[in-house]
């Protein structure tokens, strides 16, 4: 592949001139030729052209292409466009005014030409008029009048490109926020694990309740998802009290596809778009500073209900005077994120004591 160039979309985009942007000449390669949506159609099938195209240069770009504009030239110059990829990132471009892509662009300002003269005032279309075709997913626009942009103002080159940026940047902006955030207290490697301590207080824990588990199964599938998802290890401690069990009836303790399956909803929470940093941390309450004052995050295990919507998880984020690997509270009704064992063997022997209710 080419090196391309490109550039950030952030808030420097906007002091951007045209002459400081960097262009790549792309060739789209096995544009189909245009047709239509159904037999006696008059028009091409547009839509199906921008499937066609946002595809093709996803692939050649290597990156998803969320929007794409594309502004006429002058006479028979090339294509001037600029593709919007998922990454936050501009590739301008030079497209050729030949072959199928000329083909199918013709038939769009055809279209857009013929406009003028179906419309009220039966006014002539400039030959010399430039249009924009914006192409995004789900959207495709034709709009006259763009050719200001270079000609007139190619010094508001960069904040014109700042301003028609797609939807999902800010989307990305906000999980960037949220990473950030995170990523202070994230600790997934700090954990120490005392595999024969952990296994005696797990059957010490089931033989004094006279509790009786479901038998084990293997679980790999799940710790592999879990780690493409989570992008860290499936709890160490988990998988040693898991070859034991697969869930524990009159017991909150989940099976293994049960925790991935909570763990996804909380971390879909966590992802969601509409909760942004401030609601996630606006409404709750660290305990000191073991815990961090956050309503959810991907970073906490939940292996044990405690009913309403309420659980008990291993913590991989914890407080700056937390530990990696306690167990905390956290659901819908509490408010409070509580320290409640620094360790899976507190957390068992509080369970065989009689500290932590089953």
């Amino acid at each position: 592949m080419m090196n391309l160039k490109s550039i950030p979309c952030n808030h420097q985009l906007q002091q951007l001139q045209l002459a400081d942007i960097p262009f790549n000449t792309i060739e789209i390669a096995a544009i189909p030729e245009p047709f239509f949506k159904y037999e006696g159609a008059q028009w091409f099938d547009h839509k199906a052209f921008r499937d066609i195209l946002l595809e093709k240069l996803t692939l050649h770009l290597h990156s998803n292409v969320l929007k794409l504009l594309v502004f006429t030239p002058k006479e028979n110059q090339t294509y001037t466009a600029f593709a919007y990829l998922a990454k936050q990132e501009i590739v301008a471009m030079q497209l050729p005014n030949s072959g199928n892509f000329k083909a199918w662009m013709d038939n769009i300002l055809e279209k857009q030409e013929d406009a003028f003269s179906d419309s009220f005032f039966k006014s002539e279309p400039d030959p010399n008029e430039r249009y924009l075709v914006e192409f995004g997913k789900g959207s495709f626009s034709v709009k006259s009048g763009i050719g200001v942009l270079y000609d007139d103002k190619p010094n508001e080159t960069g904040a014109y490109l700042h301003k028609k940026a797609p939807a999902d940047y800010n989307k990305a902006a906000l999980t960037n926020e949220k990473d950030q955030f995170i990523q202070n207290y994230v600790r997934t490697n700090d954990e120490v694990v005392n595999d024969e301590a952990l296994q005696q207080l797990f059957h010490e824990f089931i033989q004094s309740k006279n509790l009786i588990p479901n038998p084990p199964e293997n679980n790999e599938k799940v710790y592999s998802e879990f780690e493409t998802l989570a992008k860290y290890q499936f709890p160490e401690v988990l998988k040693i009290l898991l070859n034991f069990h697969n869930g524990i009836e009159n017991t909150g303790f989940f099976s293994a596809q049960k925790i991935l399956a909570e763990w996804k909803i909380w971390k879909g929470i966590y992802d969601d778009p509409n909760w942004k940093l401030e609601d996630l941390t606006g409404n709750n309450q660290a305990d000191g500073l073991k815990t961090i004052c956050v309503y959810t995050n991907p970073y906490w295990v939940p292996f044990y209900s405690t009913g309403g919507g309420n659980f008990y998880a291993i913590d991989y984020a914890p407080g700056i005077q937390g530990k990696s690997g306690q167990i905390i509270a956290f659901g819908a009704d509490t408010s409070q994120i509580s320290l409640i064992a620094g360790s899976m063997e507190d957390f068992l022997q509080q369970l065989i004591s009689g500290n932590i209710n089953l």
